[in-house]
């Protein structure tokens, strides 16, 4: 049997309907809690530690999304995701989003899928030095109307540590 429908095809196809699903299946987290896929000794993750990273994926969106000047909703339309997922991602570190939103969200912001990824928690990661960068900006960031001169700076730092981890 031969597939008669390419990646670019699709990745076209999801692009330009922005009301196609494309999603099947449970979410990784609930895949990841019954073993599926690795070894469940990889999967055990201390928890406090992907609510740390979580949170710190709020952060960085709220102040992605700030230091555009866009409104939640603007950002759910340009992403094509729904406002209330985006409001959990900036407000609840217990909250882990599906694979295709922190897709979508890297796609917006123009930024490497693979650190977005271990930041939301949808994979895994056991670099403690990502932990440690993420909970610093996390840390120097604060939730104003306007980003700081400060706030600028530290957010362009953590944006070009995570680039730099996706190479």
């Amino acid at each position: 049997m031969e597939m008669l429908i390419s990646q670019d095809w699709l990745r076209r196809r999801i692009d330009t309907d922005p009301d196609l699903d494309v999603e099947a299946g449970p979410s990784i987290g609930v895949l990841e809690s019954i073993g599926m896929f690795l070894p469940v000794e990889l999967i055990a993750q201390d928890d406090d530690k992907v609510v740390r990273l979580t949170e710190a994926f709020g952060v960085l969106v709220r102040q992605l999304r700030r230091r555009q000047q866009w409104t939640v909703d603007q950002l759910a339309q340009k992403a094509r995701v729904d406002p209330g997922e985006l409001r959990s991602i900036e407000r609840d570190p217990h909250y882990r989003p599906r694979p295709r939103v922190v897709h979508q969200l890297a796609a917006v912001f123009k930024m490497p899928e693979r650190p977005l990824m271990k930041l939301s928690g949808a994979t895994i990661t056991r670099d403690q030095g990502f932990e440690a960068e993420a909970m610093r900006f996390a840390a120097k960031s604060d939730d104003l109307s306007k980003l700081t001169r400060d706030e600028q700076k530290v957010l362009n730092d953590y944006v070009k540590y995570l680039v730099d981890q996706a190479t």
